[in-house]
C-alpha cells in the first residue's frame, strides 16, 4: 500500500499529487471511528498483494446501506456517481467508493485482510475477492486500456500469490 501511495503522492497531474497519503489516512480513520466497514480495492490493494504500481485514485467497497453515511461523513466532496460507482475528491484525493449490492461485493467488505499505511489499520479486499471483483470488472471497461488493466492485475496477483490461491477458487 504505501508503495502505492509514495508513487501517487510523487505522480502530479495539473501541478497537484494524484493522492495524498494523509488523506488517506484520514479517511480510513473516519471509517473506523464511525464504524463503517469496508475494503480497500483497485490498485492500491493490486499494490498490497503484488507488485505495487501506480494508481490515480482510492477505490473502496462498502455495503450499500453504509454509502450514505460515507456521503455525509464526507460533505462537499461528493462529485458524481452511477449506478455502480460514487466519485468522490476529499483534499485533492479522488475516492471512488463501490456501493456493494450484489451477495459477492458484500463478501469482500466481509472477507478483508488487515494492512496498514505507516501505521494506519487499512482493511483490504483478500485476493481471491480481489481477483473476482477484477474478473467481473475487466469485460465492463469500455476503455481498452483499463481493460488491459485489469487483466494485467488478474495476472500479477495469481502469479504472486501462486501458493494461496487454489484451482478452484
Amino acid at each position: 500500500l504505501e508503495t502505492s501511495l509514495t508513487l501517487a503522492q510523487s505522480w502530479t497531474r495539473n501541478g497537484k499529487p494524484y493522492m495524498l497519503i494523509d488523506t488517506v489516512k484520514r479517511v480510513l480513520q473516519t471509517l473506523d471511528a464511525n464504524q463503517i466497514p469496508y475494503a480497500v480495492i483497485g490498485g492500491l490493494a493490486v499494490s498490497h498483494h503484488a507488485v505495487p504500481r501506480l494508481t490515480q485514485d482510492v477505490d473502496l467497497i462498502v455495503a450499500m446501506e453504509d454509502a450514505a453515511r460515507f456521503r455525509a461523513l464526507f460533505p462537499n466532496c461528493y462529485q458524481r456517481g452511477t449506478a455502480v460507482v460514487e466519485v468522490y475528491e476529499i483534499e485533492g484525493t479522488r475516492v471512488d467508493v463501490l456501493p456493494a449490492k450484489l451477495r459477492y461485493q458484500r463478501a469482500v467488505v466481509k472477507n478483508a485482510v488487515q494492512g496498514n499505511i505507516e501505521g494506519t489499520p487499512a482493511r483490504v479486499a483478500s485476493v481471491r475477492d480481489l481477483i473476482l471483483l477484477k474478473m467481473f470488472a475487466a469485460p465492463n471497461r469500455p476503455e481498452l486500456a483499463a481493460r488491459r488493466q485489469d487483466e494485467t492485475d488478474i495476472t500479477g496477483l495469481l502469479q504472486m500469490n501462486s501458493q494461496s490461491v487454489a484451482a478452484n477458487d
